[in-house]
């Protein structure tokens, strides 16, 4: 399959992944030839690009760290959990959170990435602007689990219980004015001012109004923040920020970065990573940040990139152990014209070669 933006996209073209929508409800499977309604209404919540079927590329796989059903029943949880918390009231003593609930798609997340064993994140999640705040949840929490997971020092118990504090990390959010939540474009300094408030009452609502664990609820309270002590809501900093809420706060800002949303587009997952770099030692913790980008690949498979040598090419596959040198395939010679036999090459023997730019 390959990657493409929705403007290149054009009716009759067949899906190579399916499309959910906030709740997590199939909207449109792989396979499905999409019409010029389809295509109309993908750009109307918000997606900028898809997954498609192409000659040339069948043997391109792209596959999720986690299995569709269990990515799917999360983002659903998520809704669901987000609906009765916001429902229960600010007022009330306890709030509606089916911990049981959270819980089991918490074990079905760490239960995929443990039985995956070494993976990276080869996909670019294409979350829309309807659906991203659950979907974010839910990537924050599997890309938490999937780097805990590789430093190999969390016990199966943490496992789950980080990756509850990930899911439920912007709950607090459901006590923030909706207008304020969705509003399509950045915050008025008022308004961001009453969105930081998600952090302090989400602990509440963890910690008092759920009976979660305090540290799953301290996650809620410290993810935003950073390393030097700049964030908020209390200037924490070095380890007076619990490990948990570090790497996850790693995840939550890389997933913001490379989403889709009202006010920016997504960049790409190159330019999120150095993004992160940038902040190693001030927002983020050094050994965390290492930890966490060796998860990711920053040329995802089916994307399409331009070489060093003039010539495009697609990203056929990632290795682990040299997560920024894929195997390539050219496409174009170096003065755009169409190769007929397309070859491969590995970027990690042909070191001189190197990728200059992804053009999806």
């Amino acid at each position: 399959m390959k990657l493409i933006t929705l403007n290149a996209l054009e009716p009759g073209k067949k899906l190579g992944r399916p499309i959910y929508n906030e709740k997590g409800t199939l909207l449109l499977g792989a396979g499905v030839a999409v019409s010029a309604r389809y295509i109309r209404r993908l750009k109307e919540m918000g997606y900028s690009s898809v997954y498609v079927h192409e000659k040339g590329y069948e043997d391109i796989e792209v596959n999720d760290v986690i299995s569709d059903k269990t990515r799917m029943e999360a983002v659903l949880t998520i809704s669901e959990t987000f609906d009765s918390v916001r429902e229960s009231g600010t007022k009330s003593e306890k709030v509606a959170l089916d911990r049981k609930m959270v819980s089991s798609v918490a074990d079905k997340i760490v239960d995929d990435l443990i039985s995956a064993g070494d993976q990276i994140m080869d996909l670019i999640d294409l979350k829309s602007f309807d659906n991203y705040t659950f979907m974010h949840c839910v990537n924050v929490s599997v890309l938490t689990v999937m780097t805990a997971v590789n430093v190999g020092k969390f016990t199966t118990l943490e496992l789950r219980d980080i990756a509850i504090a990930a899911l439920l990390l912007d709950i607090g959010k459901a006590h923030i004015p909706i207008e304020i939540v969705q509003k399509k474009g950045r915050l008025s300094p008022d308004e961001f001012a009453r969105m930081k408030k998600h952090t302090s009452i989400g602990y509440e609502i963890l910690l008092h109004k759920s009976g979660m664990k305090p540290l799953i609820a301290s996650v809620a309270l410290q993810h935003h923040e950073y390393y030097d002590g700049s964030g908020y809501l209390n200037a924490l900093a070095g380890e007076k920020i619990h490990i948990w809420s570090r790497y996850i706060a790693l995840a939550d800002v890389y997933d913001s970065l490379t989403s889709d949303r009202s006010y920016k587009r997504r960049l790409p997952p190159l330019v999120g990573l150095e993004y992160l770099k940038l902040g190693r030692g001030t927002h983020f913790d050094p050994k965390c940040l290492d930890y966490f980008i060796n998860n990711i690949a920053p040329y995802p498979a089916a994307s399409t990139v331009l070489l060093n040598t003039g010539e495009t090419a697609v990203v056929v596959a990632n290795d682990t152990q040299k997560i920024d040198r894929p195997l390539v395939r050219i496409l174009t010679t170096p003065d755009g014209k169409e190769i007929k036999k397309p070859y491969e090459i590995d970027l990690a023997k042909e070191t001189e070669i190197t990728i200059q730019s992804v053009q999806v």
